[in-house]
């Protein structure tokens, strides 16, 4: 029987009834059933998808349909197709015939026939009746192009319980007349879920060396394949459906893109990956997941061709070796020490001589035990220790049975860091340590990283080009909706994702840091690629949310709160006198290396540039209260993060984490209300851009205008509201937002939350971090303290 000899395959019966039957709930069986929905449904969530050109319901609506309207190439496809049946890609349309991608012409009559066809349920999952849509032809990307012949080629990801457990490229061929489809002759590539590499090729039952007529494939690293992972899982949570297939493509101009969901996943992945999927699928039942992200870890560790090591998901515990490197808790302060795991003894010991040294003995408890704190791989453990003498051995710390509950013992796992007889060094001489070590695996990435995400330039790539005399004639009357041109990418986005797709990062802290913020990089890439089209307010749903409606009615009760109107405040400080403030506070708070600066044609009041410059807007006059809210927010937020940010090893903490906008933002919003002991205009400014982005997610620009002149704002502010909710747009009439300026109201909710929780808002100092990172961050034994706070 050869390699399915074994238990472990899964068969259809099995599928259906353990998988299919007690997971995926009748109502989300039939969303995944119907294409169309699906991809609404899921594009509504920030989920990219093809362009949709038309859909034909009935016999009336297919004699009626205007075919001029489509574009020389889409896919006409059925609702309720299964295995690729009744799909038809058109490549060009000339002289009246339609072309497909193996070159048969086909005429407007063959086309409506076909349709006829379609809505007679011929393709249907249960032949029951259907309909058509046109959608948008995918351009395959460029690196996989070369594999497949004509079509286009997919991804086929199975996940269950949020965790993608198979993968396979599907790779059009001759035979399949450029169609990828395995039934008709398409190959199979299996995929190394960890690397995303390409491993085995089949076609049918034939296991090949290479793809026919383009050669080796094994090897082949998938594109955007950390992107791919996580749509997937985050598709489970969307849609609720517990076992499932994701078919991806990846286009030319958009990159990663849905085809459809399987809600009856085929079973092809098997032979293409020569692997058992039911053992995966068993490995996985009953593991705790709670996010996407931690669906994706557990893939790469769980599933990858390298070494399929027994790891702690599967049982909910940690696996340590003999030797492990342990963090002994003194208050706040972390030492490193070697220590020995010992299950033959009852309770954990610290050496006697170390103990002293690190000021680890509380008198009450004389010197026999002491309370102790540690962590063990990445868990903390609270325990009573004995203090013995250790001064013998090359470890200074013996971890006994009782604190190993939470722990599988491998006695072939070599220690970590501190092996080799290294007895436990002091704080310092250990966090230098962890940065001489860090930088070997991660300077480099450090700087790829911020490399990459200097060149992005967002805010200068979103800023329209003629926003000038797009404004005069808006406010003349002259122009209904702005229609915005912006300016060429200065960056190659296909450059730049190959760069950031070549790191290698690990699921250490540090790896996952990395991570996050090289995921934050691409989506603004991919934000910026999509100005103008249709796709753009879903990629920046992605980036930075959306405007729900409880975000909507939070913001909405704060705006009730507004005052008809507040009391006129004489703006009595000059640009002059304002420069002389900042520069007085940049020398009292230490930041000699600050300088203010005044700047012509600025949007903003003041502005942190580049080395160290302060600027102020040339002729800007502010209010007492104003200056002082400018100072918390710009100075005492912005620049005090930032510059304890650099007292840290990595520029990520300087430039900013992932995600770490909304944590930066929400904190200078909060220090700027603090400053002051009254109400003033700016503390609703931030509920009133919810209002305006949820507008502008349903409406147009003028819509928006008129929204925010309704709620009292004055035409230059209800003019900046639309535009700023409406940046990245080209025809600005149309629905759709850029959503980034939801993290002011979201930040400041959350810093809120924090400090009624009894957060210190010094642990926020740190650098440039997000909030939910904060315990990880903490954690890095190489952070040095903030130096600059409120």
């Amino acid at each position: 029987m050869g390699l399915f000899s074994n238990h472990g395959i899964l068969g259809i019966n099995a599928r259906n009834l353990l998988y299919i039957r007690a997971y995926n709930k009748r109502k989300a069986v039939k969303m995944a059933d119907s294409k169309l929905k699906t991809k609404n449904f899921l594009s509504a969530r920030g989920v990219p998808v093809p362009r949709l050109y038309g859909t034909i319901r009935s016999i009336s609506e297919l004699e009626k349909f205007d075919f001029s309207s489509l574009p020389n190439d889409f896919v006409l496809k059925p609702n309720r197709g299964a295995g690729g049946e009744g799909i038809l890609p058109i490549w060009d349309c000339k002289d009246g015939k339609y072309i497909l991608s193996n070159g048969t012409e086909l005429t407007q009559e063959q086309i409506m026939e076909h349709i006829r066809d379609t809505l007679d349920g011929r393709f249907s999952i249960s032949g029951i009746t259907d309909f058509a849509f046109f959608e948008q032809l995918l351009i395959c990307d460029e690196r996989l192009a070369r594999f497949a012949y004509k079509g286009l080629p997919d991804l086929r990801i199975v996940v269950y319980n949020l965790v993608p457990v198979m993968a396979m490229l599907r790779l059009p061929t001759r035979k399949s007349q450029g169609k990828a489809n395995l039934h008709q002759g398409a190959i199979g590539v299996g995929i190394d879920i960890a690397k995303g590499e390409c491993t085995h090729v089949v076609q049918g039952a034939d296991v090949l060396t290479e793809v026919p007529d383009a050669g080796p494939i094994r090897g082949f690293k998938i594109p955007f394949w950390d992107e791919i992972l996580m749509t997937a899982s985050r598709i489970q949570v969307e849609t609720n459906l517990g076992y499932l297939a994701v078919d991806i493509a990846i286009d030319q101009n958009s990159g990663p893109v849905l085809l459809e969901i399987n809600a009856r996943a085929g079973l092809g992945l098997q032979i293409a990956n020569l692997a058992p999927l039911r053992l995966r699928l068993e490995r996985v039942q009953g593991v705790k997941v709670t996010t996407p992200e931690k669906g994706v870890r557990l893939a790469k560790d769980m599933f990858g061709n390298v070494a399929e090591r027994e790891i702690k998901h599967m049982t909910g515990k940690e696996v340590v070796g003999i030797m492990e490197t342990v963090k002994l808790l003194i208050g706040s302060k972390p030492y490193r020490v070697m220590a020995r795991i010992n299950a033959s003894i009852e309770k954990s010991q610290v050496d006697i001589s170390f103990a002293k040294k690190i000021g680890f003995v509380d008198e009450e408890r004389g010197e026999d035990e002491q309370r102790a704190k540690f962590i063990l791989a990445g868990k903390r453990v609270q325990t009573i220790v004995s203090l013995i003498d250790l001064s013998t051995k090359d470890y200074d710390m013996v971890i006994g049975r009782r604190d190993l509950a939470g722990f599988l013992l491998d006695p072939t796992k070599k220690a970590s860091v501190l092996g080799g007889g290294i007895k436990a060094l002091s704080k310092e001489v250990n966090a230098l340590m962890s940065v001489d070590v860090s930088l070997k695996n991660y300077k480099l990435v450090d700087d790829l990283i911020a490399e990459v995400d200097e060149e992005v330039k967002l805010l200068y790539h979103l800023k329209p080009l003629n926003l000038d005399s797009e404004r005069i004639g808006f406010l003349n009357g002259e122009v209904k909706n702005p229609q915005f041109v912006y300016p060429d990418l200065k960056f190659d986005p296909y450059k730049l994702r190959e760069k950031l797709d070549s790191l290698s990062l690990d699921d250490s802290v540090l790896g996952r840091l990395f991570q996050r913020k090289r995921r934050e990089v691409l989506e603004k890439v991919d934000l910026l690629e999509h100005r103008g089209t249709d796709y753009f307010s879903n990629k920046s749903v992605v980036l930075y949310g959306e405007a729900s409606e409880a975000l909507l009615e939070a913001a909405t009760l704060r705006l009730k709160e507004r005052p008809d109107s507040f009391p006129q405040e004489a703006l009595e400080v000059s640009a002059e006198y304002a420069e002389k403030e900042f520069a007085r506070f940049f020398r009292e708070n230490g930041l000699t290396g600050w300088h203010v600066k005044m700047k012509k044609e600025m949007v903003s009041d003041c502005v942190a540039g580049k080395k160290n410059t302060f600027f102020v807007r040339e002729g800007v006059r502010f209010s007492e209260t104003r200056l002082k809210m400018v100072i918390a927010h710009e100075i005492q937020t912005h620049i005090f993060t930032a510059e304890n940010g650099k007292l840290q090893p990595y520029q990520l903490f300087h430039r900013g984490t992932g995600g770490y906008l909304t944590t930066q933002e929400g904190l200078a919003i909060y220090n700027q209300e603090r400053a002051v002991d009254h109400v003033t205009e700016k503390h609703f400014w931030n509920a009133a851009l919810v209002v305006a982005i949820h507008q502008a997610q349903i409406a147009s620009f003028r819509e928006v205008y008129e929204l925010m002149m309704d709620l009292g704002y004055d035409e230059a502010k209800a003019f900046q509201f639309a535009l700023k909710s409406k940046r990245g747009m080209e025809d600005a009439g149309l629905p759709g937002a850029f959503t980034k300026d939801l993290i002011y109201f979201r930040g400041k909710q959350m810093i809120e939350e924090f400090v009624s929780n009894g957060g210190d808002l010094r642990r926020l100092y740190l650098g440039k971090i997000d909030l939910p990172s904060l315990e990880e961050i903490e954690s890095l034994p190489f952070m040095v303290a903030p130096k600059y706070f409120i």
